[in-house]
């Protein structure tokens, strides 16, 4: 006789075979989010045409003058819609117009790679706006940093698209960024150790030292930017996934309250405690305190030293003039005790 028992029983071993993936395929529950194929947009190449948008905030004509001539003597060709000096309130133009901006120069097959110009704010209000599908279909390389990275981290989560966080239209090429550059997305290796360079003048900046939290070393994806962004992100359906990754974070102009807030809120609310490893990039002009004092150092040291992962500080990234380019979903290995960093794989094609 089939008791009750065994009949429960026996619908549980059949719902276990159903659930169980095929040889070869991962397991994707009702209401889990399948992770994307990853996808890695072609190399750039002398006489490429850079796409330059304006996704947050406004520029000046004279701006745009002076990124274009830039990158014409790094021997890039460049190409914009008349809306790239749009303004709208502290918005380069409303938020379909913007969308319409970023969703244009993929489905350009003339553009190989996009640039935004500059930062500001306006990446989260369109995030829900835009063409993901279409920018799924036509990978290219999209670059920039502060702002953009709402937009590096949803488009890489949302297609798989290895993105770029790194100079921005109106950011110096100099020789160390531009080094950087080409290592990464022109001329790449299967492995690649970053480079370090303190920032000129800035030898008694504690913001500019460069120390490790943590000990240790740790490998796995890399993904991150700007904390107040990636902060402002959380429950909107398009924050990063943390877990086993080799988290960046950087920041700038936030008093150190502020920015001890921000982190608290990230490790409440995400998975960041489950990272394989944090790099902190230079947080420029947020050691800023009022009395009594708490250095910015002793903040981040209070929340991230009891984690059991390798942490370090003062890596060359953030709203500074001297910043490496990293790309968003490649494999790299962390040292926090020597304060290194290396892709273990080319991020282009």
């Amino acid at each position: 006789m089939l008791t009750r028992r065994n009949f429960i029983r026996g619908v549980g071993a059949l719902t276990a075979l159903s659930l169980a993936p095929k040889p070869g395929s991962a397991l994707t529950l009702p209401g889990m989010k399948a992770k994307p194929v990853r996808i890695m947009p072609k190399r750039l190449k002398p006489g490429d045409t850079i796409g330059l948008i304006t996704p947050s905030g406004p520029i000046k004509k004279q701006q745009l003058i002076d990124a274009v001539a830039q990158l014409k003597s790094l021997g890039f060709n460049t190409y914009y819609e008349e809306s790239v000096l749009d303004q709208y309130g502290y918005f380069a133009g409303k938020d379909a117009d913007r969308a319409a901006e970023l969703n244009k120069m993929f489905g350009n097959d003339k553009v190989d790679a996009v640039l935004c110009v500059r930062g500001g704010y306006g990446a989260i209000r369109i995030l829900d706006i835009l063409d993901y599908d279409l920018i799924k279909s036509n990978p290219k390389i999209l670059m920039g940093y502060s702002d953009i990275t709402a937009f590096l981290n949803a488009i890489h989560e949302r297609t798989g698209l290895v993105t770029f966080h790194g100079p921005l239209g109106i950011s110096p090429f100099n020789d160390f960024v531009l080094n950087s550059f080409e290592s990464v997305v022109m001329n790449p290796a299967s492995h690649y150790k970053y480079p370090y360079l303190r920032e000129p003048g800035t030898e008694k900046n504690p913001e500019f030292d460069r120390y490790t939290i943590n000990r240790g070393k740790a490998t796995g994806e890399l993904v991150g930017g700007n904390i107040s962004v990636l902060a402002s992100m959380i429950g909107g359906g398009f924050e990063p996934d943390f877990e086993g990754k080799i988290v960046f974070l950087e920041e700038i102009e936030e008093k150190t309250y502020r920015v001890d807030k921000m982190l608290v809120h990230m490790l409440q609310a995400t998975n960041l405690k489950k990272a394989a490893g944090i790099v902190f990039g230079v947080f420029n002009q947020c050691n800023i305190n009022d009395e009594p004092r708490l250095t910015l150092k002793q903040a981040i040291g209070d929340l991230f030293s009891p984690l059991d992962m390798p942490i370090s500080y003062g890596f060359p990234f953030g709203h500074i003039d001297t910043i490496i380019t990293i790309p968003i979903g490649i494999k790299a290995r962390f040292n926090a005790t020597a304060n290194t960093l290396k892709l273990l794989e080319k991020a282009v094609s």
